[in-house]
């Protein structure tokens, strides 16, 4: 028998993935395995998580990329350094320290999911009347447990949102070379994901928000598939927004599931793309150039099937984390100008750009569904609306 011998192209693969789709994290983080008390760190966010990881023995871990049916329940309190700078997850590869990098202050297994129910209709009574907002966060390819919690936390920190954060996390290998096995985990994590939005829907939150980022947006599309599959209308319509950042999607699939939920869809459906995402352009490549859906290739694709599409393109490079880490787009969230613009463009149905101090340094253009465009007759007044901050 004839010995298997890998494609000589194989290994300038997997180091050309490596290099180009390492962007979703630097490093895997780690967490603390000393104590760190609250006076140490800036400021302390609660972050609730659920996991289709296996349990680690490594406490600086505590889940593994090993796939496990059955989720697990954790309360982390995250500190933030009081060194840390917007738009960037400080974190370390080895003992973190709380002076510099994000750090664990406590943390708290829970025992199912009624006591998750409980912990967060907890967190949730805590908030105002009319703002109580749960905000399920599913990481992207290639993070471990500590840094998808830590990059909900940064944006938490950073956007100023006040929401209570439930973190999703699905089995990544959390290394470059990982793809495959993500890919496959994705697909695999996608059950676990439907019980963490039947779990989000039945809380007193009176607003749900989705927000999955790179290969986490194929975890939720094919979770709202299941959904549909399974005729469950009531999780689907208690879901007010979705927001898919750089989806790592094929089109046609995406396609398949946007018609699938058809009227059920949530009330907010944005996806998030650009023209400058090197992995999303390289994944696009290995496929034959089949689009992914974070590209801005499909805006037109995206407007006529009723979704909302930010093109981050010109904001800080446009790259794979820009959902977060750029500087400019954070500061359009919290001077409101983003939601101004965006109501502003809603109201007259037209295109609308946003752009910061520095001008055309830095802009987010955003795209209406098609039917909002032509509802006022003609071409629906696509003129831009800029707005300085």
């Amino acid at each position: 028998m004839t010995a298997f011998t890998a494609p000589r192209f194989l290994p300038a693969l997997v180091i050309l993935l490596s290099v180009l789709v390492s962007g979703c994290v630097s490093d895997p983080a780690v967490f603390n395995t000393k104590h760190v008390d609250a006076s140490e760190v800036a400021a302390v966010k609660t972050v609730f998580a659920a996991t289709s990881r296996k349990a680690s023995g490594d406490p600086a871990q505590m889940f593994s990329e090993e796939r496990s049916k059955a989720l697990s329940y954790v309360e982390l309190e995250v500190g933030i350094p009081k060194g840390h700078r917007p738009g960037r997850v400080e974190s370390a590869t080895t003992e973190p320290d709380p002076a510099k990098h994000f750090t664990l202050v406590n943390r708290r297994s829970i025992a199912g999911e009624a006591a998750l129910r409980r912990d967060l209709n907890r967190e949730l009574g805590r908030l105002p009347a009319g703002e109580r907002e749960l905000f399920v966060f599913v990481h992207g390819f290639n993070n471990s447990f500590p840094s998808g919690v830590f990059r909900q936390t940064q944006m938490l920190t950073d956007f100023g949102a006040q929401v209570v954060a439930l973190n999703y996390s699905w089995p990544s290998a959390s290394r470059p070379e990982g793809y495959v096995y993500d890919r496959d985990s994705a697909i695999f994590a996608q059950d676990g994901l439907v019980d963490v939005l039947r779990l989000a829907v039945s809380t007193r939150a009176e607003h749900v928000t989705v927000f999955a980022h790179s290969m986490g947006s194929l975890v939720t599309v094919q979770a709202l598939r299941s959904l549909v599959t399974a005729g469950d209308r009531r999780t689907l319509t208690g879901i007010d927004t979705v927001v898919l950042a750089a989806p790592d999607v094929d089109i046609d699939v995406f396609d398949a599931v946007i018609t699938d939920i058809g009227p059920n869809r949530p009330r907010e459906f944005a996806v998030l793309v650009s023209d400058n995402d090197r992995a999303l352009n390289l994944s696009s490549t290995l496929r034959g150039g089949h689009p992914r859906v974070g590209q801005s290739e499909t805006a037109a694709f995206l407007q006529e099937r009723g979704i909302i599409v930010l093109d981050v393109s010109d904001l800080d490079g446009g790259g794979h984390e820009t959902f977060a880490g750029s500087q400019a787009l954070i500061e359009m969230v919290r001077s409101d100008a983003l939601r101004q613009t965006f109501d502003s463009a809603a109201q007259n149905q037209q295109t609308a750009t946003v752009v910061n101090d520095a001008g055309d340094a830095a802009s987010l253009l955003i795209l209406l569904p098609t039917r909002m465009l032509s509802s006022v007759g003609g071409d629906g007044s696509q003129a831009p609306i800029r707005i300085e901050n």
